[in-house]
């Protein structure tokens, strides 16, 4: 029903949507995959994203680790990051294809029992993490979207341990453009 609904709305048919001013955010679940441990997690994935143009944007995305979805075990006791950096789009009508660079910051800490350690200490981690994603615009409030993300960093605290994981987002997200149209 909403989908028809927002199928209908005329200023959507007419005003663009992707264009400068466009600001759009998104909630989300994102499962991931670590190559070093072989194992599954889940992030909540916020993101916040402002248009510069048609084809800049830049986007601010804040991952809170919620634990282990392939095993009962886990490496980190937990492991949110943050990212920001630049988008470039190619947009077609309502299609938006987009790639980019982010660097961002890892908040980590090892499962002291899970390594075999007696304590483990907080570690704040450099990051950097390619961009690969796409949205399609349903009407002026609304947009799907999916994205992957490759992050490559390391834990440099009580052990060494790879960062680098796969990261999947995909779901609903609001967007309003701030500017009038020209």
């Amino acid at each position: 029903i909403l989908f028809l609904t927002l199928s209908f709305d005329s200023n959507a048919q007419n005003d663009k949507i992707v264009r400068k001013g466009l600001i759009s955010t998104s909630l989300t679940i994102s499962p991931s995959y670590m190559f070093s441990d072989k194992q599954s997690y889940s992030y909540i994935d916020g993101k916040l994203e402002g248009y510069i143009s048609e084809k800049l944007s830049f986007s601010g995305e804040a991952f809170f680790y919620t634990g282990n979805i392939s095993s009962d075990s886990s490496v980190f006791s937990y492991n949110h990051s943050v990212f920001y950096g630049a988008l470039c789009h190619t947009t077609n009508r309502n299609s938006d294809l987009y790639f980019g660079l982010q660097p961002g910051f890892a908040f980590t800490k090892l499962s002291a029992e899970n390594n075999k350690l007696t304590a483990t200490h907080v570690g704040v981690n450099p990051l950097v993490a390619p961009v690969l994603g796409f949205n399609f615009f349903l009407a002026k409030y609304f947009h799907f979207f999916i994205q992957s993300q490759l992050i490559v960093g390391q834990h440099n605290f009580d052990v060494h341990k790879s960062l680098t994981e796969l990261r999947f987002s995909a779901g609903l997200g609001l967007n309003v453009n701030s500017l009038k149209a020209e």
